[in-house]
């Protein structure tokens, strides 16, 4: 599985705001479990939150969400403190990927 990170328009890349600001232990968590999905396609507990978006949760507050476009993950924010707005931003996100990517 290829991983690919949205970026802005604008030319930012939220995720990696998001894991760039994460301690070191909840770093080193996440890169273990995105190595599980690169080796083996293997994503753990995975919420589906509908219209291809999904969620993994890391320490039951810090989330990622992403999309499965193509054979690939497209990492679109991480997360951790309003969870509906966060979900709202992460599905507006995905649109914009989607229709930049046609």
């Amino acid at each position: 599985m290829r991983f690919e990170a949205y970026e802005t328009s604008a030319g930012q890349v939220p995720y990696t705001v998001w894991f760039d600001g994460l301690d070191g232990s909840l770093r080193r968590a996440v890169r273990r479990r995105l190595r599980a999905i690169e080796d083996d396609d293997h994503f753990g507990t995975r919420k589906n939150l509908r219209n291809g978006l999904h969620e993994l949760k890391f320490r039951q507050v810090n989330r990622i969400y992403f999309a499965e476009i193509d054979g690939q993950v497209v990492l679109l924010m991480g997360g951790k403190r309003n969870q509906d707005r966060e979900i709202m931003k992460a599905r507006a996100r995905l649109k914009d990927f989607e229709q930049r990517n046609k």
